[in-house]
């Protein structure tokens, strides 16, 4: 019976991974985290571990086959010393800067990375898509976020300074977001996604963008953050202001396209994700991918969930679980301009 530890598991995300791997008989789950009281409260079993205090780490590694990190990272030490052991390790963490820290480390046993909505699924509908075309000259991945949807407070954060960046790149345009929402202007923003796929994919093009399922809080939002760019005391107002706000729905919109040729002919394929709740489909892919390196499905290294999971699998379940549907449409010709 293999042994998971998830780091976090009293956290929203951390809760609905560890309720998925209880389904299976076949795990032993252990929660921890900086508070046990929260940890053994959990129904599981609880440990105490501080990744800020290495010397809490041996004790609660202590037997473990799986390490699942259900927390936001940016030291890398605490991944090293996972793979030092031979411990297989999966992370929800989106940040690629602490992604491209952990390519570097190199790893003797299995590592996943981007196992989130964005990155994460937005990489499985990237894949898919790329692989209909002979030649891939450029992704674009369009997000759609209900702002009624519960979103964390560091995720609230990211996203205003994101909008409030004085550096970031004015690239917008309409995007289609499917039946519900239709075509939405859609702002650039830097999720990691754009940049593992840019990695992984050498020589395509790759760009993310934004929006809410208000147009009209869209417009708002960003027309605000660039006309007051680097004005650290209006950016501060607004995220507190989007922490309080409960305005909109919990429905997710994942929109992708793949430009490149087919056989001869310039060509264009599209995939996507309509779903709900942003925790409940981060949690579902983290453990559908625990559940393929504990099947010994996933090699030693490090690898980005694009890269080594079967898509169609990931995507089937997700539909099962009622987290949301994929839809790929037909291919369709270019008209060159």
């Amino acid at each position: 019976m293999p042994t998971i530890l998830i780091v976090g598991g009293y956290g929203a995300v951390g809760r609905q991974i560890a309720a998925m791997l209880a389904a299976s008989s076949e795990n032993q789950l252990i929660v921890a985290g900086r508070s046990l009281a929260k940890a053994q409260a959990s129904g599981f079993a609880g440990r105490f571990i501080d990744l800020g205090a290495p010397g809490t780490w041996p004790a609660a590694l202590q037997g473990v086959d799986l390490v699942v990190a259900a927390i936001d990272q940016t030291d890398t030490a605490f991944v090293a010393e996972v793979t030092r052991r031979g411990i297989a390790y999966i992370d929800v963490t989106a940040g690629d800067a602490f992604f491209q820290r952990v390519e570097a480390l190199g790893a003797n046993s299995p590592i996943v990375l981007s196992l989130g909505l964005a990155p994460g699924l937005t990489n499985l509908l990237a894949a898919s898509a790329a692989d209909e075309l002979d030649e891939v000259e450029s992704i674009e991945i369009g997000i759609l976020m209900g702002a009624g949807d519960e979103h964390g407070a560091a995720a609230i954060a990211w996203s205003t300074h994101n909008m409030f960046d004085p550096e970031a790149p004015r690239d917008e345009r309409r995007v289609e977001f499917g039946p519900d929402f239709g075509l939405r202007t859609a702002y650039f923003m830097d999720f990691a996604d754009q940049h593992v796929l840019a990695r992984t994919m050498p020589g395509v093009r790759t760009v993310t963008r934004v929006t809410y399922d208000s147009a009209l809080l869209t417009s708002v939002l960003f027309w605000v953050g660039r006309r007051f760019a680097g004005n650290r005391t209006v950016e501060k107002l607004v995220e507190r202001l989007s922490r309080m706000s409960t305005v909109g729905s919990d429905k997710c919109v994942l929109s992708v396209t793949a430009r490149g040729m087919r056989a001869g002919r310039r060509v264009a394929q599209d995939a996507f994700f309509f779903g709900q709740r942003e925790a409940a489909v981060t949690a579902a892919v983290a453990a559908l991918v625990a559940q393929d390196v504990l099947a010994g499905l996933v090699g030693p290294g490090v690898h980005h969930s694009h890269q080594v999971v079967d898509r169609r699998k990931i995507f089937a379940a997700l539909e099962k679980l009622g987290h949301g549907r994929v839809h790929i449409p037909q291919l369709r010709t270019e008209i060159a301009v």
